[in-house]
């Protein structure tokens, strides 16, 4: 799966979970300071991520991720990894 269509299903599962339009989840769109995301917020699309494409993120990981694109970066990695 190409990083494309990784980016288009997460910005799905923002809008879905914590209800954040797609135009707003841009490559360089820090989580935390301009979405204004919680923990508690980070798990639920955690969650949502490891669900829907089948692989788990470490703890530790999750704690790195501070833009939109750090995500799209390391569910390609995930993925690949498992395919591999």
């Amino acid at each position: 799966m190409d990083k494309e269509a990784i980016a288009a299903q997460v910005r799905e599962i923002f809008l879905e979970t914590l209800k954040i339009r797609p135009e707003k989840l841009q490559p360089e769109t820090n989580l935390k300071n301009d979405l204004a995301l919680d923990s508690l917020d980070m798990i639920e699309v955690v969650y949502e991520m490891e669900d829907r494409f089948d692989v788990q993120i470490p703890e530790e990981k999750i704690q790195e991720i501070a833009t939109f694109d750090q995500i799209v970066d390391g569910l390609h990695a995930a993925i690949e990894a498992k395919g591999a």
